[in-house]
């Protein structure tokens, strides 16, 4: 209802009544008997749309509610639409940077292959997450020998994974054999070796630089790496081996996975333990101008093709993958690294378990000693010194709680090194605890503790190796 001539805000006093004219008598009957008409016409018009309403529902109520298979029929839809659009909004940001060098439309087109190496279960749930999405080419997934292709074969070409309860399966994925330069499914059309576009590898890191050997050729400053791995220096390596020119070196981005994965016994399946992250960032170059080194980001030219790669990764919900400036990824991805570098050589060195560590007063004191070495090289590390959160006494605070917190949540498990030296199998420990010790002594630190500790992982593993080799296999 409309406010009546004597509600409140609506009744002024003049300043000096006067006695009414008829004709304004009449004016002001004439303009209430309006108003009375209004207030009906807005009632009527309010009961009509009430009525509507109520049609409305109704008509909503005796509707059959949605099955779940068109529940989820239209969140499949809905989710395709977003990525989608998310991918079409990047597009049209990279189209409004300016390029200082021209880079061809068919290297941005978005469906670039996508090549992953690595058989482990990293490799594999990754190489399944990518083929399950439809907007992306089917993976090229590499198959370092034929029998590992036979076996793919055998399984009919199809990647397993195990989530809870749910079994899902893929087959959208191609081997491919980088030894032989082909495909195993179409030789004709991969004969001759042509550009690696995007190539994820989940090998550990001491195998990278042996892996990428045959490849080389095939990987220039229009090709993106991802290295995902609990490694350090495998960057550095490749760029020293095979990659010296800033000009026509890939761009690499390095990448952590924090879920954990189990082994189902089948080769080409993998168990979805617990959720985790992918996490990455952009490599940044590093250039030498007389005697100085200047650290920067790729220039634009090779930052469209792997920024592209990084946010098609990240739009997947599945991969669950985020990008992070270099600072905020190396403090996220340090705690793993450590762990990997003190905790799993002690596991090797005492032949221990885990959950033994913690229990034992010496083992606690040379973790202590050896995290107390390594953290004053990292709080010393020219890409980390200016930042608070890496001051040498943070730093090792914070370390030592997350490093207990993850040894006690390992519980009976053996570390992979350590299984791999019972095997007489390399280890990544140059690649984690040799990081540590080959930055100290650029840096002129003392790291004795840290070195001696690389030196028994490694005598270790030589006599396993020469008990392994004197071992004669009997025939009759």
């Amino acid at each position: 209802m409309r406010p009546g001539p004597f509600a409140a805000g609506r009744l002024k006093i003049p300043p000096a009544a006067k006695p009414f004219e008829p004709s304004e008598v009449e004016e002001s009957s004439a303009t209430v008997v309006e108003m009375e008409k209004a207030d009906i016409e807005e009632h009527k018009e309010l009961t009509s749309q009430t009525t509507d309403h109520d049609e409305n529902i109704k008509e909503a109520e005796v509707r059959v509610a949605p099955t779940d298979q068109e529940v989820q029929e239209q969140d499949v839809i809905a989710e395709s639409n977003r990525i989608l659009s998310r991918i079409a909004m990047w597009d049209q940001q990279e189209q409004a940077v300016p390029e200082s060098t021209p880079v061809p439309a068919d290297d941005l087109a978005p469906s670039e292959h996508i090549h992953v190496m690595g058989l482990d279960p990293v490799g594999r749930y990754i190489t399944h997450i990518l083929a399950s999405c439809d907007h992306i080419p089917p993976v090229r997934y590499v198959m370092h020998t034929p029998g590992v292709h036979n076996v793919f074969k055998q399984n009919d070409r199809k990647l397993t994974l195990y989530r809870g309860d749910q079994m899902v399966t893929t087959n959208r994925i191609i081997a491919v054999n980088f030894n032989q330069g082909g495909d195993y499914t179409s030789p004709k059309q991969y004969a001759l070796p042509s550009l690696i576009s995007n190539l994820i590898i989940t090998t550990p890191a001491a195998d990278v630089v042996r892996i990428l050997e045959p490849i080389k050729h095939r990987l220039d400053h229009r090709s993106t790496i991802v290295l995902i791995n609990d490694g350090l220096g495998v960057v550095e390596d490749l760029i020293k081996t095979y990659y010296p020119s800033s000009i026509t070196r890939p761009t690499f981005i390095l990448g952590q996975f924090t879920g954990k994965l189990g082994y189902t016994g089948e080769q080409f399946s993998v168990e979805e333990v617990e959720l985790g992250r992918l996490r990455m960032s952009i490599y940044p170059q590093q250039i030498q101008q007389s005697g100085v080194r200047i650290v920067r980001h790729p220039p634009i030219e090779h930052t469209l093709k792997p920024t592209r790669l990084l946010r098609t990764l990240t739009a997947i919900p599945d991969l669950r993958a985020a990008g992070f400036p270099m600072d905020d990824f190396f403090k996220k991805a340090l705690p793993t690294i450590v762990f990997r570098s003190i905790v799993d050589p002690l596991t090797v060195v005492l032949d221990s378990t885990y959950d033994k560590l913690p229990k034992n007063a010496y083992a606690r004191l040379v973790m202590d000693q050896l995290l107390s070495e390594l953290c004053g090289v990292v709080s010393r590390l020219p890409e980390v010194r200016d930042s608070p959160d890496f001051s040498r006494l943070t730093v090792t605070q914070r370390l030592r709680k997350e490093i207990y917190h993850k040894l006690v949540r390992q519980q009976t498990s053996s570390s992979r090194m350590r299984s791999n030296v019972a095997r007489g199998w390399a280890t990544d420990i140059d690649y984690q605890t040799g990081y540590f010790v080959e930055r100290g002594r650029q840096l002129g630190l003392r790291v004795e503790n840290l070195n001696s500790l690389i030196a028994e992982v490694k005598a270790k593993q030589k006599i396993q190796m020469d008990r392994q080799n004197m071992q004669i296999p009997f025939q009759l």
